[in-house]
């Protein structure tokens, strides 16, 4: 699982929603800027049933709201 992961993050309101591109489904929401990449592989960490440390590095990508 140490396979990179890409993330498309955006604004929605206070909070920021967190999609995990590689996986289908993958989703999570951060309501801190800070806290995106520690919200991620705790999603993607679920997702695989496994420990946040087995999560293999972040591509953060930020995008505009529609």
């Amino acid at each position: 699982m140490s396979d990179t992961h890409h993330l498309t993050v955006v604004r929605s309101g206070k909070w920021w929603a967190i999609k995990a591109v590689n996986l289908p489904g993958c989703h999570s929401q951060a309501r801190y800027r800070h806290k995106i990449e520690a919200t991620a592989r705790d999603a993607i960490a679920l997702w695989f049933n496994a420990d946040t440390a087995e999560v293999g590095p972040l591509i953060v990508n930020f995008v505009e709201p529609d």
